[in-house]
């Protein structure tokens, strides 16, 4: 079976996970085990040289032994997760798990994000093992099948299992930013987007509670009021703009292929201040890059139109920049709500910012952009910051740094997949993402 069929039946693999099941549920977790399975039919050279462990149906563990323990190459640790995000198949085009090839491009759940990397990862391995190549340091893989639901079942286990044998490493790759594309107007030279740093993420509960009866004697102040009002409050106190250290040197980098006064702006930042910001306000992207962001997600009330409920509840989602914590963000989101009849609570799993390593530029960074110009000669590599989040926060204390990136040219159409309707992938991308990959071990 060549690279792009194993790519094609990892897809068929439904590895979704349905919102009403739990750990141990033997049909949700069946496709996980499977995909885990189908890693060692698939790969049978690398699992002769690698050992292997399976945590779970949620985790699976590869360890690639270095030939020289005492080399100054580093030790790294690949991420990846073959989890996916549900389909609404009746929307989408093909069937979402069916991995059809049409005009170039792999349509299915999971082609984006992210199994394109993994089976990458894997083929890369799998070539250079049947070679008989070997590395100099140990190389890691860890695998997860909960990264779309926070990676509590997974990755954090993951790292349980790490620390009770004593593991780190140099550095690590997971997901990430990818070559972006005519993704950031006025620069029309692709950009090879590697995040060292990483948004914190974290979603609160806003309660309001009242007494609860019959919708036709409605009290005078309501809940719902009062939340609404609450949420108002957040509306008109954003969080104030702060330019970090790593989308400083991303401006500076960029600058230099943006013409005319885009650049300048773009240069200066720093010094230009207020004024930077209030331009930057007018893009959504960079905009993210310099506050922390909330976005307000669901809402819960009654269950019926004619009863007055006992609570309201809205979820709001932060991504936070370092050095904000979930603490102080929930500091600041009480203070702009100000009222005592609105409870504000953590939802799930909060964590803080991941600031980027202090010598990213030593450990994994000479190796990255080594790859990436093997793969796409001509790309520039920049240093980015990841808003969105990935199962490599739970990994932050193993490693001196983390990389987080995908090394696939997408433009703004293809990035709008991710998640979306007729989610795809060319052809083309697969293959420069297999070099990359191989380029990258090979140098380890």
């Amino acid at each position: 079976m060549d690279f792009l069929e194993k790519f094609r039946e990892s897809l068929k693999i439904p590895t979704w996970w349905p919102p009403e099941a739990d750990e141990g549920d033997e049909q949700a977790e069946a496709p996980l085990l499977r995909f885990q399975e189908f890693l060692a039919r698939s790969f049978p050279e690398f699992h002769k040289a690698a050992e292997r462990w399976v945590l779970s149906p949620y985790s699976v563990i590869y360890h690639l032994p270095g030939t020289n323990p005492k080399s100054s190459k580093s030790t790294a640790l690949f991420l990846a997760h073959y989890d996916v995000v549900p389909a609404e198949t009746e929307k989408w085009s093909v069937d979402p798990f069916g991995a059809e090839l049409k005009d170039g491009f792999i349509y299915s759940r999971g082609s984006i994000d992210m199994k394109q990397m993994l089976i990458g990862i894997m083929e890369a391995a799998e070539n250079l093992c049947t070679s008989g190549w070997k590395p100099e340091k140990d190389i890691w893989f860890a695998f997860g099948g909960d990264e779309e639901r926070n990676g509590v079942l997974g990755a954090v286990r993951t790292v349980k299992w790490f620390n009770e044998k004593g593991i780190k490493f140099d550095w690590i790759i997971d997901e990430g930013t990818p070559i972006a594309e005519k993704q950031i107007k006025g620069i029309d030279t692709p950009l090879a987007l590697v995040s060292i740093e990483e948004k914190g993420y974290v979603s609160f509960n806003i309660t309001v509670e009242q007494e609860p009866g019959h919708a036709s004697r409605p009290p005078d102040t309501q809940a719902a009021a009062v939340l609404g009002e609450a949420l108002r409050k957040i509306a008109k106190k954003p969080f104030p703009f702060m330019l970090g250290k790593t989308v400083e040197a991303f401006f500076k980098s960029a600058s230099r292929y943006m013409p005319g006064i885009q650049g300048f702006v773009m240069r200066h930042a720093r010094a230009l201040g207020t004024l930077f910001f209030k331009l930057a306000a007018t893009n959504p992207t960079m905009k993210s890059m310099l506050r922390n962001t909330v976005a307000m997600t669901q809402l819960f009330g009654s269950a019926a139109d004619n009863v007055m409920p006992s609570e309201v509840r809205a979820v709001i989602n932060l991504r936070l920049l370092w050095p904000w914590t979930v603490e102080k963000a929930a500091a600041f989101i009480e203070k702009a709500i100000n009222d005592k009849r609105v409870k504000l609570s953590v939802y799930g799993l909060g964590t803080d910012p991941v600031p980027a390593g202090k010598d990213y530029m030593r450990y994994g960074w000479p190796e990255i952009e080594s790859a990436v110009k093997e793969a796409w000669p001509d790309i520039p590599v920049m240093p980015f910051i990841m808003i969105a989040t990935t199962d490599s926060r739970h990994y932050q204390e193993l490693a001196k740094c983390i990389f987080r990136f995908s090394p696939y040219k997408l433009d703004p159409k293809e990035m709008s997949l991710v998640h979306a309707h007729d989610e795809r992938i060319s052809q083309e991308n697969l293959l420069k993402g297999l070099k990359f990959y191989t380029g990258l071990m090979r140098s380890l």
